[in-house]
């Protein structure tokens, strides 16, 4: 789906993991709240371009797939207006716009969730920091996901679990990453959490 990019991102040269954390959570709600679906479809580009910024590398066809996935099975319940008719089946403009708003919702969520989330996640209590340890070792996992060979596919995910659990082993930082939020970074913050929530009240739905 998504992979580390590189080691620097500027997500992780500006931003506190928890401060990035909160603004992801801030931007969820501004998105499914959103009522027009050309405005939701900039976010979803926006949120991408940020998990890129926070050095995840997305694989486009498989959110391509996804969907148009979602839209094709949607159709098949059609209501509202028939836009055209393709053998048996009637393209709708409910069903049309049904299918896509779910299709970009589910994707702009998996990309939020993409930008706003460091291996080097803190959060408080022992549920935060069992949580924390998760995203570490998943961010581990598909760093080493070159050593997985099909052939001895047990095997090598053994040996790469077991390079993970070392007696002491403490979580490691990302490369480059701040304990606190720069200025750069409470700009970005304002800039964005902003932008999306104004679109909320002054967006059109369509």
């Amino acid at each position: 789906m998504a992979t580390s990019r590189r080691r620097d991102p500027f997500m992780a040269r500006h931003f506190a993991p928890q401060h990035l954390f909160l603004t992801g959570a801030l931007l969820i709600p501004a998105f499914l709240f959103q009522p027009n679906l050309l405005v939701r479809v900039g976010q979803v580009l926006l949120f991408a371009y940020l998990a890129v910024a926070n050095g995840k590398r997305i694989k486009w066809i498989y959110f391509v797939v996804m969907v148009s996935s979602i839209t094709v099975f949607n159709l098949f319940t059609p209501f509202g207006e028939i836009l055209f008719t393709v053998g048996p089946l009637s393209i709708t403009r409910g069903a049309l716009q049904s299918g896509l708003e779910k299709g970009f919702t589910i994707v702009g969520l998996v990309f939020v969730s993409l930008a706003s989330i460091r291996p080097d996640l803190r959060l408080p209590g022992r549920l935060g920091g069992m949580i924390g340890r998760v995203f570490y070792y998943f961010e581990r996992v598909i760093e080493g996901k070159k050593r997985i060979r099909p052939r001895r596919l047990i095997e090598s995910l053994d040996e790469i679990l077991f390079d993970l659990y070392r007696p002491g082993e403490r979580l490691s930082d990302a490369g480059g990453a701040v304990r606190s939020t720069t200025t750069p970074g409470y700009t970005v913050m304002v800039m964005l959490l902003g932008l999306n929530w104004a679109l909320v009240f002054l967006a059109s739905p369509i």
